[in-house]
């Protein structure tokens, strides 16, 4: 054996002698709680519409595999839009970090281990602005299968129109408040909803699709804010708003879905607006609907698999104009059946004018697979919106990094694609329903495809 000079001799001795390094200590809750409290409690948090709370080092302990499970995957915490959408505002805060699902799965490994206790920063924000609330809290009761849609009047009382610059919904209960809409409400439309607000009391009244008050476009002017679980941003772009006319009222349109046990809510809503004399782009909302014909699956028996049926079905659910809304939705998009029955359905509207577009939001119920929503398709980078794994339960408003400008008669297509099988029912209580011929409807049961844009009439 050849041996080694001294030098290289008693550092090799070091080597081999020298005391092993410590391993690092396993993450505790106390590690993690920051990004659960970041990413993830806006809807895991105690009485959040999640089955569980993030915030409770014990909670989070108990269902720790099914955490990694769920973020390893991508799936938790939810970012619907697919790479070939646009980039979005607030992205980075609603998505796990490379790191930070490391540091989850190491918490998991190590036997997700509490340590030292640990007190979060309150989640919920103080309303700023004017803020308004319903005259008295409402008992939800389902009006169709387990969906109260329901209505109440909101006056700003306003001296002089002014620009909103951003709008807040505060939901009182969030684990029955599935969506909230505040409809700007102007003219007739106005007149009308303080009419029905005297006539019930300020209890408010059951409304399907829109304020229930308005039939002309012209009395309802736009959406003035929106709210779903996670929603993280609710200002409008910088430098624009929604006008809110003086005599206009806001209708605020709340969907309880009552998979949880219905109590009383009192929702609050927040408007902060611009300084008087201040320049704001004006913003609106626009609606891009496709039709919905979904006949049933071959083998299957049901009464409503009849598509006449079904008419009948939404006639008496909902009243006449959602009964007419099927075939008027053919029309408008120039599609006729038989050709138009099936899973895929699309529809395109060119645009009267030149606009820019700083948000765009897709809209299905529980058989939505993917939807998509484009500007002048079939062109490279056309794609503003793509879910590729619609789910139900996670919708929001996307606003554009970069606002994109569309000329005048630039086309807007809306895509969407549902799955009408057996096990894509929806589930009422315990009992999955029977597939149906499914129709455009305002239940949870029902279906519906549509792509909703904020834009502007001027150049970003």
């Amino acid at each position: 054996m050849r041996w080694l000079p001294a030098s290289l001799a008693a550092l090799a001795a070091g080597l081999v002698f020298a005391a092993p390094l410590a391993a690092a200590p396993p993450p505790t809750y106390a590690d993690v709680a920051h990004v659960f409290n970041d990413k993830c409690t806006g809807c895991h948090t105690e009485g959040g519409i999640a089955p569980f709370s993030l915030r409770s080092a014990k909670e989070a302990k108990a269902h720790a595999q099914l955490i990694k499970i769920m973020t390893q995957a991508n799936a938790m915490p939810p970012w619907p839009p697919a790479r070939d959408s646009m980039a979005f505002v607030g992205q980075s805060a609603r998505q796990l970090t490379a790191q930070e699902k490391d540091l989850i799965a190491r918490w998991v490994a190590g036997g997700a281990k509490l340590g030292p206790h640990v007190t979060l920063p309150a989640k919920k924000a103080a309303p700023k602005g004017l803020v308004l609330q319903p005259r008295a809290a409402y008992m939800p009761h389902p009006a169709v299968g387990l969906d109260d849609y329901h209505c109440t009047m909101l006056d700003p009382k306003l001296t002089q129109g002014r620009m909103v610059t951003a709008a807040q919904v505060f939901p009182g209960r969030q684990s029955i408040v599935h969506h909230a809409i505040m409809f700007e409400v102007r003219g007739a439309g106005a007149a009308a909803a303080r009419a029905r607000d005297k006539a019930t009391g300020g209890k408010g009244w059951t409304c399907f699709g829109g304020p229930g008050v308005a039939d002309d476009d012209n009395d309802h002017g736009h959406w003035l804010g929106v709210w779903v679980p996670g929603k993280v941003n609710d200002a409008f772009p910088a430098g624009t708003g929604m006008s809110l006319p003086k005599g206009a009222v806001i209708v605020l349109q709340i969907h309880y879905n009552l998979i949880h046990k219905a109590q009383p809510d009192l929702t609050r809503v927040s408007l902060r607006f611009a300084p008087v004399g201040t320049k704001v782009k004006p913003l609106e909302t626009k609606q891009y609907f496709a039709p919905i014909e979904l006949p049933c699956p071959a083998g299957i028996k049901n009464p409503l698999c009849n598509r006449a049926a079904a008419i009948r079905y939404l006639g008496k659910a909902y009243g006449p104009d959602a009964a007419a809304t099927p075939d008027g939705l053919l029309q408008f998009c120039g599609k006729r059946l038989p050709a138009a029955a099936g899973p895929t359905t699309t529809c395109d509207r060119k645009l009267d004018g030149a606009t820019t577009i700083y948000a765009v939001l897709g809209h299905m119920h529980m058989r939505g697979v993917d939807i998509r929503v484009e500007l002048n398709p079939g062109r490279p980078g056309s794609t503003l919106l793509h879910i590729p794994a619609w789910n139900f339960h996670w919708q929001d408003f996307y606003a554009l990094k970069k606002p994109v400008f569309a000329p005048a008669g630039s086309t807007v297509r809306v895509t969407c694609r549902f799955d009408n099988s057996p096990l894509k029912q929806p589930v009422i209580g315990t009992k999955r329903l029977l597939p149906r011929y499914v129709l455009w409807g305002e239940g949870t049961t029902d279906e519906m495809c549509l792509g909703v844009l904020q834009t502007g009439v001027t150049a970003p």
